[in-house]
């Protein structure tokens, strides 16, 4: 019987199922690909393969139950800090700024090799369903400011933040890209 590697076995389980989500998300960005093995998984997450499948029944499984991880996380650490600013034209400038910030870490690269990706059936609804909460507090923020219509303006605002995106991956530099992004949003739905 393998020893667990942490006081309860319930702490055991989440530490070896994020050490199997982060393996992925190492695999998927460093390869530029989805298409990885359970075996590689298991390999670069230090545990035998029969282990991964006490989790994750497939490649696909093990996939989409990290796409759903990093997309939540994403969405907490948005919701958490944009609550925590004022009055809706700073938190829209927040929820840039964030996104931004976001975008160049790790997450954001394996976000991009996902989008690309052909997507598991088990993963596609539940994606869509957490981008729609991922922009939740930059809607909340334009519809609390009055403007007709938040979730379409809060979408062209998302525009304005994934054009930022590609220009820092392009080579701009992050703050001169925030600036702008946070100017145009803001004039754009009449806040400055």
């Amino acid at each position: 019987m393998p020893r667990i590697s942490a006081p309860t076995l319930v702490e055991h389980r989440a530490k070896q199922r994020a050490a199997l989500l982060n393996a992925v998300e190492d695999l998927v960005v460093e390869t530029g690909s989805s298409n990885f093995t359970m075996a590689s998984v298991a390999t670069r997450a230090g545990l035998a393969r029969s282990s991964v499948y006490e989790y994750f029944d497939s490649p696909n499984a093990l996939f989409a139950g990290t796409v759903i991880d990093r997309m939540q996380r994403w969405t907490g650490d948005l919701e958490s800090q944009v609550a925590m600013s004022g009055p809706p034209a700073e938190r829209i400038e927040k929820f840039i700024r964030l996104n931004l910030e976001l975008a160049s870490q790790q997450v954001h690269r394996f976000g991009r090799i996902i989008r690309s990706a052909e997507m598991p059936p088990e993963c596609s609804d539940a994606l869509n369903a957490m981008h729609r909460e991922l922009l939740k507090p930059l809607i909340d923020a334009i519809d609390e400011a009055g403007i007709k219509d938040a979730a379409h303006q809060g979408d062209f605002v998302n525009g304005v933040i994934h054009t930022a995106i590609s220009r820092i991956d392009a080579g701009a530099e992050r703050e001169a890209e925030a600036q702008a992004a946070v100017a145009f949003a803001l004039k754009a739905l009449g806040l400055s």
